[in-house]
C-alpha cells in the first residue's frame, strides 16, 4: 500500500464516521482569516465557528535535497511521502496495540506550512525524546494510552517504525511498522 492509499483509507473511513454520528463530514473549529489552511469549505461555516473540512492532494512534491543537505542527514522516504502527499487538518484516531486502545491525533500539515522548519523542528528532539542513538521525527503531540495523554508519536528516522514516547518516565511504545501501517489502522474520530 502506498502513502496516498493509507491516506485515502483513512480519510474514506474518518468521513464515513463523522456521516454515521453526526450526518456531516468531518467539520473543524474555522478561522481562515487568521490561521488560513485553505481546507475549508467556506460555504458551510456556521454560527459556533466550525466549518467541513477535506484534504487536498499535494500537486507538486517537496524537494527534499536541500533540507536533507541543511540537516546533514537522510530523511526516511515514509517521512518524506508523510510530507509530501496530502494537505490535511490534525488527523485524530484510535489504534489497538498490544498496550491496548491508542488515542492520538497527528498534526495537520497545510499549504501555508514552512515544510523546512516543521522538518527542522520535528527531528529537534531534544525535550522531546529520552533516546539519542537515532534520529525521531515529531508526527504527533497527542497520544493517550491507558488514560495517560502525556506520550507524543514519533517516527525513527533509521527505521521508519512508529512509536508512542513518554519523555518523563522514559517509555517507548511501538504503534506501527510505518506511517502507511499506522494511518492504515486508524480509525477516524470526531
Amino acid at each position: 500500500m502506498s502513502m496516498k492509499e493509507a491516506f485515502d483509507a483513512f480519510f474514506e473511513e474518518m468521513t464515513q464516521n463523522w456521516l454515521q454520528k453526526r450526518g456531516i463530514p468531518p467539520q473543524a473549529p474555522c478561522n481562515e482569516k487568521r490561521r488560513p489552511t485553505g481546507l475549508f469549505l467556506l460555504e458551510t461555516l456556521n454560527d459556533k465557528g466550525y466549518a467541513q473540512w477535506s484534504p487536498k492532494e499535494q500537486e507538486s512534491k517537496v524537494d527534499f535535497k536541500e533540507i536533507e543537505n541543511k540537516l546533514g542527514f537522510s530523511i526516511h522516504p515514509q517521512i518524506k511521502e508523510f510530507l509530501s502527499t496530502y494537505w490535511f487538518l490534525p488527523l485524530d484516531g484510535i489504534i489497538h496495540t498490544t498496550s491496548g486502545e491508542v488515542e492520538l491525533r497527528l498534526s495537520g500539515l497545510t499549504m501555508y506550512t514552512n515544510i523546512e522548519e516543521r522538518i527542522k523542528s520535528s527531528f529537534n528532539s531534544e525535550g522531546t525524546h529520552y533516546l539519542t542513538d537515532h534520529k525521531y521525527f515529531l508526527i504527533g503531540t497527542f497520544c493517550s494510552i491507558g488514560g495517560d495523554d502525556s506520550f507524543l508519536v514519533q517516527v525513527n528516522n533509521d527505521t521508519g517504525e512508529v512509536t508512542a514516547v513518554e519523555v518523563m518516565d522514559k517509555v517507548s511504545i511501538k504503534l506501527a511498522n510505518s506511517i502507511e501501517e499506522l494511518l492504515r489502522n486508524m480509525k477516524g474520530i470526531w
